[in-house]
Protein backbone atom coordinates (compact mmCIF):
# COMPACT_ATOMS: atom_id res chain seq x y z
CA UNK A 1 0.00 0.00 0.00
CA UNK A 2 2.87 2.41 0.75
CA UNK A 3 4.38 1.66 -2.65
CA UNK A 4 1.04 2.36 -4.36
CA UNK A 5 0.75 5.70 -2.57
CA UNK A 6 4.27 6.76 -3.60
CA UNK A 7 3.78 5.66 -7.20
CA UNK A 8 0.40 7.39 -7.19
CA UNK A 9 2.04 10.69 -6.29
CA UNK A 10 4.57 10.35 -9.11
CA UNK A 11 2.03 9.15 -11.69
CA UNK A 12 -0.65 11.73 -10.91
CA UNK A 13 1.08 14.94 -10.04
CA UNK A 14 3.88 14.75 -12.57
CA UNK A 15 1.27 15.13 -15.31
CA UNK A 16 -0.71 17.69 -13.34
CA UNK A 17 2.36 19.79 -12.70
CA UNK A 18 4.23 19.54 -16.01
CA UNK A 19 1.68 19.11 -18.77
CA UNK A 20 -0.84 21.41 -20.37
CA UNK A 21 -0.97 24.80 -21.97
CA UNK A 22 -1.57 26.91 -18.88
CA UNK A 23 -5.26 27.64 -19.50
CA UNK A 24 -7.08 29.04 -16.46
CA UNK A 25 -10.66 29.57 -15.34
CA UNK A 26 -11.47 32.78 -13.54
CA UNK A 27 -14.29 33.90 -11.20
CA UNK A 28 -14.70 33.07 -7.54
CA UNK A 29 -16.93 30.42 -6.04
CA UNK A 30 -16.52 30.42 -2.25
CA UNK A 31 -14.96 33.90 -1.74
CA UNK A 32 -12.08 32.18 0.06
CA UNK A 33 -9.13 32.91 -2.16
CA UNK A 34 -7.06 29.84 -1.32
CA UNK A 35 -10.00 27.48 -1.71
CA UNK A 36 -11.11 29.14 -4.94
CA UNK A 37 -7.62 28.74 -6.39
CA UNK A 38 -7.64 25.07 -5.43
CA UNK A 39 -11.07 24.49 -6.95
CA UNK A 40 -9.94 26.25 -10.10
CA UNK A 41 -7.03 23.82 -10.43
CA UNK A 42 -9.49 20.91 -10.16
CA UNK A 43 -11.79 22.57 -12.68
CA UNK A 44 -8.88 22.70 -15.11
CA UNK A 45 -8.64 18.91 -14.90
CA UNK A 46 -12.33 18.07 -15.11
CA UNK A 47 -13.51 20.70 -17.58
CA UNK A 48 -12.11 18.97 -20.72
CA UNK A 49 -13.63 15.68 -19.53
CA UNK A 50 -17.22 16.93 -19.56
CA UNK A 51 -17.34 19.77 -22.09
CA UNK A 52 -17.78 17.48 -25.11
CA UNK A 53 -14.49 18.32 -26.84
CA UNK A 54 -12.88 14.97 -25.98
CA UNK A 55 -15.42 12.14 -26.45
CA UNK A 56 -12.86 9.50 -25.49
CA UNK A 57 -12.11 11.25 -22.22
CA UNK A 58 -15.83 11.60 -21.50
CA UNK A 59 -16.35 7.87 -22.08
CA UNK A 60 -13.39 7.03 -19.88
CA UNK A 61 -14.79 9.25 -17.13
CA UNK A 62 -18.19 7.57 -17.47
CA UNK A 63 -16.43 4.27 -16.79
CA UNK A 64 -14.39 5.80 -13.96
CA UNK A 65 -17.54 7.24 -12.37
CA UNK A 66 -19.29 3.87 -12.22
CA UNK A 67 -16.26 2.14 -10.76
CA UNK A 68 -15.62 5.06 -8.41
CA UNK A 69 -19.15 4.91 -6.99
CA UNK A 70 -18.61 1.23 -6.18
CA UNK A 71 -15.33 2.13 -4.46
CA UNK A 72 -17.06 4.86 -2.47
CA UNK A 73 -19.83 2.48 -1.38
CA UNK A 74 -17.26 -0.07 -0.21
CA UNK A 75 -15.45 2.60 1.79
CA UNK A 76 -18.68 3.97 3.27
CA UNK A 77 -19.75 0.48 4.38
CA UNK A 78 -16.38 -0.22 5.93
CA UNK A 79 -16.45 3.07 7.79
CA UNK A 80 -19.86 2.23 9.32
CA UNK A 81 -18.73 -1.04 10.92
CA UNK A 82 -18.85 -1.01 14.71
CA UNK A 83 -15.24 -2.19 14.98
CA UNK A 84 -14.14 0.83 12.94
CA UNK A 85 -16.57 3.61 13.85
CA UNK A 86 -16.75 2.62 17.50
CA UNK A 87 -12.96 2.71 17.79
CA UNK A 88 -12.46 5.91 15.75
CA UNK A 89 -10.33 4.15 13.16
CA UNK A 90 -9.04 6.16 10.20
CA UNK A 91 -11.30 4.32 7.74
CA UNK A 92 -14.38 5.58 9.62
CA UNK A 93 -13.69 9.20 8.57
CA UNK A 94 -15.26 8.66 5.17
CA UNK A 95 -16.06 12.31 4.42
CA UNK A 96 -12.50 13.40 5.13
CA UNK A 97 -11.26 10.55 2.97
CA UNK A 98 -13.45 11.69 0.08
CA UNK A 99 -12.39 15.33 0.32
CA UNK A 100 -8.72 14.34 0.45
CA UNK A 101 -8.87 12.11 -2.59
CA UNK A 102 -10.83 14.77 -4.49
CA UNK A 103 -7.93 17.10 -3.86
CA UNK A 104 -4.92 14.78 -4.13
CA UNK A 105 -6.21 11.78 -6.07
CA UNK A 106 -7.58 8.46 -4.86
CA UNK A 107 -4.42 6.81 -6.17
CA UNK A 108 -2.51 8.53 -3.36
CA UNK A 109 -5.05 8.72 -0.54
CA UNK A 110 -6.67 5.30 -1.09
CA UNK A 111 -3.63 3.17 -0.16
CA UNK A 112 -2.94 5.28 2.92
CA UNK A 113 -6.50 5.04 4.28
CA UNK A 114 -7.08 1.37 3.46
CA UNK A 115 -3.75 0.44 5.03
CA UNK A 116 -5.41 1.13 8.40
CA UNK A 117 -8.65 -0.74 7.62
CA UNK A 118 -9.00 -4.04 9.54
CA UNK A 119 -9.53 -6.99 7.22
CA UNK A 120 -12.18 -8.67 9.39
CA UNK A 121 -12.38 -11.91 11.36
CA UNK A 122 -15.02 -14.63 11.27
CA UNK A 123 -14.56 -15.22 15.01
CA UNK A 124 -15.74 -11.73 15.94
CA UNK A 125 -18.74 -9.52 15.21
CA UNK A 126 -16.58 -7.13 13.16
CA UNK A 127 -19.04 -7.48 10.28
CA UNK A 128 -21.75 -5.58 12.19
CA UNK A 129 -22.33 -1.90 11.52
CA UNK A 130 -22.52 0.76 14.18
CA UNK A 131 -25.98 2.00 13.16
CA UNK A 132 -28.06 0.18 10.54
CA UNK A 133 -30.00 3.22 9.21
CA UNK A 134 -26.67 4.66 8.05
CA UNK A 135 -26.31 1.60 5.82
CA UNK A 136 -29.84 1.95 4.48
CA UNK A 137 -29.10 5.62 3.79
CA UNK A 138 -26.14 4.83 1.53
CA UNK A 139 -28.31 4.23 -1.56
CA UNK A 140 -30.41 7.45 -1.40
CA UNK A 141 -27.33 9.44 -0.34
CA UNK A 142 -25.37 8.08 -3.30
CA UNK A 143 -28.17 8.96 -5.71
CA UNK A 144 -28.74 12.47 -4.35
CA UNK A 145 -25.15 13.34 -3.44
CA UNK A 146 -23.12 11.69 -6.22
CA UNK A 147 -25.13 10.40 -9.18
CA UNK A 148 -27.42 13.42 -9.67
CA UNK A 149 -24.58 15.99 -9.34
CA UNK A 150 -22.51 13.93 -11.79
CA UNK A 151 -25.34 13.91 -14.33
CA UNK A 152 -25.99 17.63 -13.89
CA UNK A 153 -22.37 18.64 -14.45
CA UNK A 154 -22.30 16.47 -17.59
CA UNK A 155 -25.16 18.35 -19.26
CA UNK A 156 -24.15 20.09 -22.46
CA UNK A 157 -23.49 23.81 -22.43
CA UNK A 158 -24.83 26.10 -23.74
CA UNK A 159 -27.65 24.07 -25.33
CA UNK A 160 -29.03 22.59 -22.08
CA UNK A 161 -27.47 24.76 -19.38
CA UNK A 162 -25.43 27.95 -19.53
CA UNK A 163 -21.64 27.91 -19.45
CA UNK A 164 -21.62 29.57 -16.03
CA UNK A 165 -24.05 26.99 -14.66
CA UNK A 166 -21.91 24.14 -15.97
CA UNK A 167 -18.77 25.58 -14.39
CA UNK A 168 -20.55 25.98 -11.04
CA UNK A 169 -21.97 22.45 -11.21
CA UNK A 170 -18.47 21.05 -11.80
CA UNK A 171 -17.26 23.05 -8.81
CA UNK A 172 -20.14 21.81 -6.67
CA UNK A 173 -19.40 18.21 -7.69
CA UNK A 174 -15.94 18.51 -6.12
CA UNK A 175 -17.70 18.47 -2.75
CA UNK A 176 -19.68 15.27 -3.34
CA UNK A 177 -18.38 13.69 -0.08
CA UNK A 178 -20.14 16.48 1.82
CA UNK A 179 -23.26 16.13 -0.33
CA UNK A 180 -23.27 12.39 0.34
CA UNK A 181 -22.92 12.91 4.07
CA UNK A 182 -25.71 15.49 4.04
CA UNK A 183 -28.00 13.06 2.22
CA UNK A 184 -27.13 10.33 4.69
CA UNK A 185 -27.92 12.59 7.65
CA UNK A 186 -31.23 13.71 6.14
CA UNK A 187 -32.28 10.10 5.57
CA UNK A 188 -31.37 8.85 9.04
CA UNK A 189 -32.60 12.01 10.77
CA UNK A 190 -36.06 12.24 9.23
CA UNK A 191 -37.10 9.12 7.34
CA UNK A 192 -36.07 6.73 10.11
CA UNK A 193 -38.46 8.49 12.50
CA UNK A 194 -41.36 7.01 10.53
CA UNK A 195 -40.04 3.45 10.57
CA UNK A 196 -40.42 1.73 13.93
CA UNK A 197 -38.08 -1.12 12.97
CA UNK A 198 -35.17 1.33 13.10
CA UNK A 199 -35.98 2.06 16.74
CA UNK A 200 -36.11 -1.63 17.65
CA UNK A 201 -32.82 -2.43 19.41
CA UNK A 202 -33.21 -6.18 18.91
CA UNK A 203 -33.87 -5.74 15.19
CA UNK A 204 -30.88 -3.42 15.00
CA UNK A 205 -28.57 -6.21 16.19
CA UNK A 206 -30.23 -9.02 14.23
CA UNK A 207 -27.69 -10.55 11.79
CA UNK A 208 -30.43 -11.27 9.25
CA UNK A 209 -31.63 -7.65 9.28
CA UNK A 210 -28.10 -6.37 8.85
CA UNK A 211 -27.37 -8.91 6.12
CA UNK A 212 -30.43 -7.75 4.16
CA UNK A 213 -29.34 -4.12 4.52
CA UNK A 214 -25.87 -4.98 3.24
CA UNK A 215 -27.28 -7.04 0.39
CA UNK A 216 -29.33 -4.11 -0.90
CA UNK A 217 -26.31 -1.80 -0.84
CA UNK A 218 -23.99 -4.35 -2.43
CA UNK A 219 -26.51 -5.03 -5.21
CA UNK A 220 -26.86 -1.32 -5.88
CA UNK A 221 -23.09 -0.83 -5.92
CA UNK A 222 -22.63 -3.76 -8.27
CA UNK A 223 -25.16 -2.27 -10.69
CA UNK A 224 -23.36 1.09 -10.54
CA UNK A 225 -20.11 -0.63 -11.49
CA UNK A 226 -21.48 -3.12 -14.01
CA UNK A 227 -23.65 -0.88 -16.22
CA UNK A 228 -20.89 1.62 -17.16
CA UNK A 229 -18.40 -1.25 -17.43
CA UNK A 230 -20.47 -3.24 -19.91
CA UNK A 231 -21.49 -0.14 -21.88
CA UNK A 232 -17.97 1.27 -22.12
CA UNK A 233 -16.37 -2.06 -23.04
CA UNK A 234 -19.03 -2.65 -25.72
CA UNK A 235 -18.46 0.76 -27.32
CA UNK A 236 -14.69 0.41 -27.10
CA UNK A 237 -14.66 -3.05 -28.68
CA UNK A 238 -16.94 -1.82 -31.46
CA UNK A 239 -14.44 0.94 -32.22
CA UNK A 240 -11.73 -1.71 -32.38
CA UNK A 241 -13.48 -4.25 -34.60
CA UNK A 242 -15.96 -2.04 -36.48
CA UNK A 243 -14.30 1.40 -36.78
CA UNK A 244 -16.45 2.29 -39.80
CA UNK A 245 -19.46 2.60 -37.47
CA UNK A 246 -17.98 5.76 -35.97
CA UNK A 247 -17.71 9.16 -37.62
CA UNK A 248 -14.53 11.20 -37.79
CA UNK A 249 -11.99 10.42 -35.09
CA UNK A 250 -14.44 8.73 -32.72
CA UNK A 251 -13.05 5.27 -33.47
CA UNK A 252 -9.63 6.46 -32.33
CA UNK A 253 -11.08 8.25 -29.30
CA UNK A 254 -12.98 5.15 -28.15
CA UNK A 255 -10.15 2.69 -28.87
CA UNK A 256 -9.30 0.51 -25.81
CA UNK A 257 -5.72 1.73 -25.92
CA UNK A 258 -6.82 5.36 -25.62
CA UNK A 259 -9.32 4.62 -22.86
CA UNK A 260 -7.40 2.30 -20.58
CA UNK A 261 -3.65 2.45 -21.31
CA UNK A 262 -1.97 5.56 -19.84
CA UNK A 263 1.37 7.10 -20.71
CA UNK A 264 4.17 6.14 -18.33
CA UNK A 265 4.90 8.90 -15.80
CA UNK A 266 8.58 7.96 -16.08
CA UNK A 267 8.67 8.73 -19.79
CA UNK A 268 9.57 12.07 -21.34
CA UNK A 269 6.11 12.44 -22.89
CA UNK A 270 4.48 15.85 -22.57
CA UNK A 271 0.78 16.46 -23.09
CA UNK A 272 -0.04 18.74 -25.99
CA UNK A 273 -3.13 20.19 -24.30
CA UNK A 274 -4.65 20.53 -20.86
CA UNK A 275 -7.26 17.96 -21.85
CA UNK A 276 -4.67 15.36 -22.79
CA UNK A 277 -2.80 15.87 -19.52
CA UNK A 278 -6.06 15.58 -17.57
CA UNK A 279 -6.89 12.40 -19.49
CA UNK A 280 -3.58 10.81 -18.46
CA UNK A 281 -3.99 12.03 -14.88
CA UNK A 282 -7.41 10.43 -14.49
CA UNK A 283 -6.30 7.22 -16.21
CA UNK A 284 -3.58 6.73 -13.62
CA UNK A 285 -5.93 7.70 -10.80
CA UNK A 286 -8.39 5.05 -11.98
CA UNK A 287 -5.77 2.33 -12.39
CA UNK A 288 -4.27 3.00 -8.97
CA UNK A 289 -7.76 2.91 -7.45
CA UNK A 290 -8.30 -0.51 -9.04
CA UNK A 291 -5.01 -1.84 -7.67
CA UNK A 292 -5.65 -0.47 -4.18
CA UNK A 293 -9.15 -1.86 -3.75
CA UNK A 294 -8.41 -5.21 -5.38
CA UNK A 295 -5.43 -5.78 -3.08
CA UNK A 296 -7.52 -4.77 -0.07
CA UNK A 297 -10.48 -6.96 -1.06
CA UNK A 298 -8.19 -9.90 -1.86
CA UNK A 299 -6.56 -9.94 1.58
CA UNK A 300 -9.84 -9.23 3.39
CA UNK A 301 -11.59 -12.13 1.64
CA UNK A 302 -8.70 -14.56 1.96
CA UNK A 303 -8.36 -13.88 5.69
CA UNK A 304 -12.00 -14.67 6.45
CA UNK A 305 -13.13 -17.13 3.76
CA UNK A 306 -9.82 -18.87 3.02
CA UNK A 307 -7.90 -18.67 6.32
CA UNK A 308 -5.86 -21.80 5.57
CA UNK A 309 -4.59 -20.52 2.23
CA UNK A 310 -1.99 -18.16 3.67
CA UNK A 311 -1.54 -15.19 1.39
CA UNK A 312 -1.88 -17.05 -1.91
CA UNK A 313 -5.20 -18.37 -3.20
CA UNK A 314 -5.26 -19.20 -6.93
CA UNK A 315 -9.00 -19.85 -6.63
CA UNK A 316 -9.73 -16.36 -5.30
CA UNK A 317 -7.34 -14.79 -7.81
CA UNK A 318 -9.16 -16.44 -10.72
CA UNK A 319 -12.53 -15.42 -9.33
CA UNK A 320 -11.42 -11.80 -9.03
CA UNK A 321 -10.16 -11.94 -12.60
CA UNK A 322 -13.47 -13.34 -13.86
CA UNK A 323 -15.51 -10.83 -11.88
CA UNK A 324 -13.33 -8.01 -13.22
CA UNK A 325 -14.10 -9.03 -16.79
CA UNK A 326 -17.83 -9.16 -16.07
CA UNK A 327 -18.35 -6.22 -13.70
CA UNK A 328 -15.11 -4.24 -13.76
CA UNK A 329 -12.32 -4.25 -11.15
CA UNK A 330 -14.41 -2.44 -8.54
CA UNK A 331 -17.30 -4.81 -9.13
CA UNK A 332 -14.85 -7.64 -8.42
CA UNK A 333 -13.63 -5.97 -5.22
CA UNK A 334 -17.23 -5.42 -4.14
CA UNK A 335 -18.14 -9.07 -4.70
CA UNK A 336 -15.10 -10.22 -2.73
CA UNK A 337 -16.08 -8.04 0.23
CA UNK A 338 -19.68 -9.22 -0.06
CA UNK A 339 -18.43 -12.80 0.10
CA UNK A 340 -16.36 -11.98 3.17
CA UNK A 341 -19.34 -10.37 4.91
CA UNK A 342 -21.58 -13.36 4.18
CA UNK A 343 -19.10 -15.60 5.99
CA UNK A 344 -19.20 -13.25 8.97
CA UNK A 345 -23.00 -13.07 9.01
CA UNK A 346 -23.22 -16.88 8.75
CA UNK A 347 -21.02 -17.17 11.83
CA UNK A 348 -23.13 -14.63 13.73
CA UNK A 349 -26.38 -16.38 12.81
CA UNK A 350 -24.94 -19.70 14.00
CA UNK A 351 -23.99 -18.08 17.31
CA UNK A 352 -27.50 -16.68 17.65
CA UNK A 353 -29.11 -20.04 16.91
CA UNK A 354 -26.78 -21.70 19.40
CA UNK A 355 -27.75 -19.22 22.11
CA UNK A 356 -31.45 -19.72 21.34
CA UNK A 357 -31.03 -23.47 21.53
CA UNK A 358 -29.19 -23.22 24.83
CA UNK A 359 -31.88 -20.93 26.25
CA UNK A 360 -34.59 -23.38 25.13
CA UNK A 361 -32.76 -26.28 26.77
CA UNK A 362 -32.39 -24.36 30.02
CA UNK A 363 -36.09 -23.43 29.97
CA UNK A 364 -37.07 -27.05 29.27
CA UNK A 365 -34.80 -28.30 32.05
CA UNK A 366 -36.28 -25.76 34.49
CA UNK A 367 -39.83 -26.91 33.67
CA UNK A 368 -38.85 -30.54 34.20
CA UNK A 369 -37.27 -29.77 37.55
CA UNK A 370 -40.35 -27.79 38.59
CA UNK A 371 -42.69 -30.69 37.74
CA UNK A 372 -40.43 -33.10 39.58
CA UNK A 373 -40.62 -31.04 42.74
Amino acid sequence: MHALAVFGYVALWRFAGQNGTGETYATEFTRWRGLDEFIRSLLTIFWPMVNGTQPGSSLMCFYFAGQGIAAWILTALEGQRHSNKGNWRVISFTTAYGLLFQGLGIGIIGPIFLLFAPLGDRRTSSVFVHYRPDVDAIIPATISGIIIPTILMSLHAPTVISLEQKVNLIRLWQFFPLLFRLGQRVWTGFISLWLSSYRDELAEKDPQMQRRAFRRVYTFGLCCAAVPHVGTIAISLMSLFFPSFFAGKLATEFHPWNLFVPVSPLSVAQARTVGEGAHWFLQWDMILMFCTYLVWAYFADIKVKYPDSGVVSPQLFLRLLGWSLLFGPMGAALLAMWERDDVGFDAEEQKLESRKGMAANIASFSKTEYKGD
